[in-house]
């Protein structure tokens, strides 16, 4: 229940009793399901987030005060994260919420809050990775973006895609960072895996967008990168492995994104044809 506002000399119902009374069995729940930024009523109350991709809470300041508490719940599949907007946020523990995980937002002042996470295990705690979205492919599309996964939370993340298939043989995947079409570089180094010859490479000097990131055919999707800073308004890079199914040709890639734009989502787009299925995985590496 929102707190309730009483003038002096006014007389209390039975009702207005068994009103103040019901949030200690039964509390006010609001239910999202996209991001989500607190408002001044949400004290004292139950905020719940239902949405299948990542989303975000965001805490502002001179909306609450000293000992304000807000409860936090995850009961959709893609993880929320608790993130600081003009407020300063300060947690023990992690401040993504999994699903059927909750918390406390407790206020010291206006503008500073403490979250206690109460539904994260021990293993939770210590791991250096937390799963921040996992997006399906659908069928025969040109490309897939994954939206929200980027945010003050973590500086580096681990992309990884598997499963499904491509339309063509022997088909790469490149990578788009938000809306940004400009500034992209990047080199493979790769070998032949049947004559294991001299190795051989290729990029991109100031594309549209990362070559050969992954790779796609028939039989299976590969992308496997790790990506530094792409929210902080710095220059971004990447690194990691690439394989290709159909000829047999597998190596390393790197390349760096020369702008200091904040990034929040991605594109993968296959060299040619369709993509159908497969699992994209966003990974935030712990700070701490």
């Amino acid at each position: 229940m929102a707190i309730q506002d009483f003038t002096a000399g006014q007389v209390l119902t039975a009702a207005q009793m068994d009103s103040l009374q019901a949030n200690d069995y039964n509390q006010t729940v609001s239910t999202k399901t996209a991001n989500y930024t607190l408002v001044a009523t949400d004290k004292g109350t139950r905020v719940v987030m239902d949405a299948a991709g990542a989303t975000t809470i965001t805490v502002n300041t001179s909306l609450f005060s000293a000992g304000d508490t807000v409860v936090l719940q995850n009961i959709g599949a893609g993880v929320c994260t608790v993130t600081a907007g003009t407020a300063t946020v300060s947690s023990a523990g992690p401040l993504a919420i999994p699903q059927y995980g909750s918390g406390t937002l407790y206020f010291t002042s206006a503008g500073v809050s403490i979250y206690f996470p109460s539904a994260v295990t021990a293993a939770a705690v210590s791991s250096g990775l937390t799963l921040i979205s996992s997006t399906t492919i659908g069928s025969a599309v040109a490309s897939v973006s994954v939206t929200g996964c980027f945010s003050a939370t973590y500086d580096n993340y681990k992309i990884l895609l598997s499963g499904g298939e491509s339309s063509a043989s022997n088909v790469t995947l490149s990578m788009q960072l938000g809306a940004t079409t400009t500034g992209y570089s990047n080199v493979i180094f790769y070998v032949d895996f049947a004559t294991l010859t001299t190795p051989q490479s290729d990029g991109t000097n100031n594309g549209s967008s990362w070559a050969q990131v992954g790779a796609g055919a028939t039989n299976g999707l590969h992308l496997d990168i790790d990506l530094l800073a792409p929210f902080l308004s710095k220059r971004t890079t990447f690194s990691g492995g690439s394989s290709t199914f159909s000829n047999a040709l597998g190596g390393a890639v790197n390349g760096i994104q020369n702008s200091t734009t904040s990034f929040t989502d991605f594109t993968l787009t296959p060299s040619s044809g369709t993509l159908t299925g497969g699992v994209i995985r966003v990974y935030g590496y712990s700070n701490s």
